[in-house]
């Protein structure tokens, strides 16, 4: 069941460079595929999950071993994690919006936590876009009869690929729930660690909208393991992952609509904050303009926070140590999050 949607309503760019591997990571609120004429040079095989001897739900089908519900399998695809209560199963497009054939995975698991608290805390994070960050150490982590801090893993051996070579790796995520379920939370990890997204609800059947991702890296060997994991709810209501169409494949596939990796960052200039200079290349600076107590913390692609410093007013940052490429930013006051962004480390 495929709906043609074109709404380029969110776009993210998230760029490292020199001896970095992942280049950019954009998001798109649509359905449609964007990679075009891919065909045969699809590097991932049953990307659409359609090869699988899951049944429909209800009930459920699971393709976890770990779970109790285990009675099936999806071809090409390994799922590890998960605890013996997960769920995980297939849905098809009488009970969720499916963007590619008629059945889709849905990582059906119950609740996780992110911060250091309990229950539903996420005062740790922040987002850009569909990025998010600020996740420690250890999290998420799910109930032990869930996967613990391992979540529930979907992965693929990826073959064929030319070290030092671009690919782009294209998916459609949704989410269990409404159009106005925008928060949830997975994972997605091509070699280099998990990259934190955010997936949103994108029933009802027929209208339903979620996000495509692209995920541009360069090849560091002949094959990489391509992995998507997801945790459970991390809210009273949150957008439970489902996942779909699948592709990888060279850059030359993408359509010239489509914005490339940059070399610069414009950053709203609305807010009195400034962060200069960007790029940057041994200090950075920071100034509030007020004499308010502020944090600015810095974080790499993958949520890791590389430096924190609380000042008053202004600082300014040594960051020489820092490797080349792409960094969030956020500050925060006793309001939390008044600016984040992108800056470059040259």
């Amino acid at each position: 069941m495929k709906k043609l949607i074109t709404l380029f309503l969110l776009f993210i760019s998230i760029i490292k460079f020199s001896d970095a591997q992942i280049l950019c990571v954009q998001c798109f609120e649509q359905n449609d595929s964007i990679g075009v004429n891919v065909g045969a040079n699809n590097l991932i095989v049953n990307g659409g999950f359609e090869n699988t001897t899951c049944g429909i739900y209800p009930p459920y089908y699971s393709f976890c071993p770990n779970s109790n519900l285990y009675n099936c399998n999806i071809s090409n695809w390994t799922c590890t994690g998960g605890g013996s209560s997960s769920f995980p199963c297939f849905f098809d497009n009488t009970t969720e919006y499916i963007v590619e054939g008629i059945k889709a995975p849905y990582f059906g698991n119950s609740t996780c936590r992110l911060c250091n608290g309990n229950g539903y805390d996420t005062s740790c994070l922040s987002s850009s876009g569909c990025s998010v960050l600020g996740i420690p150490a250890g999290r998420p982590i799910s109930g032990v009869f869930y996967g613990d801090t391992l979540g529930i893993n979907l992965f693929q051996i990826v073959t064929g690929l030319v070290p030092g070579n671009t690919y782009i790796l294209e998916f459609w995520a949704g989410g269990y729930g409404s159009a106005n379920i925008t928060k949830g939370l997975f994972a997605v990890d091509v070699g280099f660690g998990n990259v934190f997204l955010r997936n949103k609800g994108s029933h009802p059947i027929q209208t339903g909208v979620g996000r495509r991702f692209l995920i541009q890296f360069k090849a560091t060997s002949p094959s990489h393991t391509v992995k998507f994991t997801y945790w459970g709810m991390f809210t009273g209501v949150s957008a439970e992952l489902i996942l779909d169409d699948i592709r990888l494949y060279a850059p030359q596939y993408l359509p010239v609509s489509i914005p490339v990796c940059t070399s610069g960052i414009t950053e709203p200039t609305e807010n009195t904050i400034i962060i200069s200079p960007n790029p940057a290349t041994n200090e950075l600076t920071v100034n509030t303009n007020d004499n308010e107590q502020s944090t600015v913390a810095i974080y790499d692609l993958l949520s890791r926070k590389v430096l924190e410093q609380t000042f008053t007013n202004m600082v300014t940052l040594n960051i020489e140590s820092l490797s080349k490429g792409m960094y969030m930013y956020e500050v925060r006051n006793k309001n939390g999050v008044v600016k984040n962004g992108k800056v470059i480390k040259e």
